[in-house]
């Protein structure tokens, strides 16, 4: 048997080989960009698995953003299920005034939804629509964490005119900004994104889209539940709100970063330079000199003003509120918890023969006002054309807002009430004149008031 020869020029040789290797098998980079590519397949899958029919699609019309001749405005984005009874979730403050038409698409189905609640800190609102069946609502329940330089995927719905497709955008997470919430700086996404959930490559529920970031799902999911609880047991006119006026009972100041490292320190500890007593801060244990580090079990974050600033947000100062927080005390780490109280609102009393409104004095009016004296009663009003407000010079009262009066007409004034029982004496004796005593800051004062004036004695 012969066996031919394929005689090849040399200079052929080369390419020859090449393009055989070609036809026979793929180069090592070849292989490696398809399972790349399956690989992102399998995390769209994935995600869209995991986002089900929990996406809404909404359409906002603003009936009174439209101008003469010009059309109503519409704003589409995206939002979240949170029960199967028809409670949805939008990343916007949509006010329940009855001026604005939201419409939503839950799957194939369209809704008129109204809202409920609003909460401008967070930027979210809750609505209802009343539903055909059961929902399916999304589990807020993950604890995922993305990390910087990991691909993300974002699920929006749609309407009819997309044919109710679930579209699906990979992302890139460029880094976290910090602050009360964590967010994710993300790739460029649509702005139709906004309010879609946001998954990693396993499925993995880990935020919320803002615009150009991700509200971290960890940080957000409690404050997303309180306000869905508010919705549903309050009767979302606002009045459950009404104590919101927690108070935490404690004058706070940043700690210097620089400090904070040369004596190792968390650097974004805040101090509590004042802890008064009888307030929810003292009655969980802290006092005056703790160095504040943790707040309802996350540690505290940002530095200088911010921490502050991340410390009310964090807090959420409602009345009845439980919180916990850690301290440290000479080098001790000290937890403690309580519950939020209702700031304290001192006692008043108006001399309208004075011409003053007085205040008891509280605690924290000392702090707050840098007064010299808790020894009296402080001055919080003036009424114009009084004896009070009626000075030596034009423009110039003889007593101003923040005076604490110690003393009327020679009789001491510790008190309220004090202060109301040597009036009403006053008031009998009917004097033309009274002698008022006040500390002013460091200065102590007397003044002459002339009760005659506003009187019909002093008029004629």
């Amino acid at each position: 048997m012969t066996i031919q020869i394929l005689r090849l020029p040399l200079w052929l040789l080369p390419s020859f080989i090449f393009f055989t290797g070609c036809m026979h098998s793929p180069s090592a980079l070849e292989r490696q960009d398809r399972k790349t590519y399956a690989a992102f397949q399998r995390s769209v899958e994935k995600a869209i698995a995991s986002a089900g029919e929990s996406v809404v699609f909404f359409e906002v019309e603003n009936a009174g953003g439209g101008g003469h001749g010009q059309k109503t405005r519409k704003v589409n984005f995206s939002g979240l299920v949170l029960t199967k009874e028809g409670h949805l979730l939008a990343p916007f403050s949509i006010p329940p005034d009855g001026e604005t038409r939201v419409e939503a698409w839950v799957g194939e189905r369209r809704y008129l939804a109204r809202s409920l609640k609003v909460d401008d800190s967070l930027g979210m609102t809750i609505l209802k629509i009343e539903a055909f069946s059961d929902l399916t609502p999304i589990s807020l329940e993950s604890s995922t964490e993305i990390v910087p330089g990991e691909y993300v995927y974002t699920v929006i719905g749609t309407d009819e005119d997309r044919e109710f497709e679930n579209f699906v955008f990979q992302g890139f997470a460029q880094g976290v900004v910090q602050g009360r919430y964590r967010q994710y700086s993300l790739s460029p996404v649509p702005d139709i994104a906004r309010g879609a959930p946001l998954y990693n490559s396993y499925g993995e529920l880990s935020g919320i889209v803002a615009q150009a970031n991700a509200w971290a799902i960890i940080d957000i999911a409690q404050d997303i539940k309180d306000l869905l609880n508010r919705a549903v047991n309050g009767n979302g006119n606002g009045d459950e709100n009404k104590s919101e006026e927690g108070w935490f009972g404690a004058i706070l100041g940043p700690i210097n970063p620089d400090y904070a490292r040369l004596v190792d320190l968390p650097p974004s500890g805040l101090w509590l330079n004042y802890v008064f007593k009888d307030s929810a801060a003292y009655d969980a244990g802290f006092r005056s000199g703790d160095l504040l580090v943790e707040l309802n079990g996350s540690p505290m974050r940002m530095t200088g003003a911010r921490a502050y600033r991340y410390f009310l947000q964090t807090l959420r100062p409602m009345e009845g509120k439980p919180f916990s927080a850690v301290v440290i005390r000479d080098g001790k780490r000290i937890k403690g918890k309580g519950v939020l109280q209702k700031r304290p609102e001192p006692d008043t009393l108006r001399a309208e023969d004075l011409g003053i409104t007085v205040s008891e004095i509280e605690e924290s009016m000392v702090v707050r006002y840098n007064l010299y004296t808790d020894e009296g009663v402080m001055v919080t009003e003036i009424k114009s054309g009084s004896p009070a407000a009626t000075g030596r010079s034009f423009g110039e009262p003889l007593l101003t807002s923040g005076d604490v009066i110690t003393s009327i007409g020679g009789v001491p004034t510790p008190d309220l009430e004090s202060f109301g029982k040597a009036l009403e004496s006053i008031r009998k004796d009917k004097p033309s004149a009274l002698l008022v005593t006040f500390q002013r800051g460091s200065i102590t004062g007397i003044e002459a008031l002339n009760l005659r004036i506003g009187s019909d004695k002093g008029d004629q």
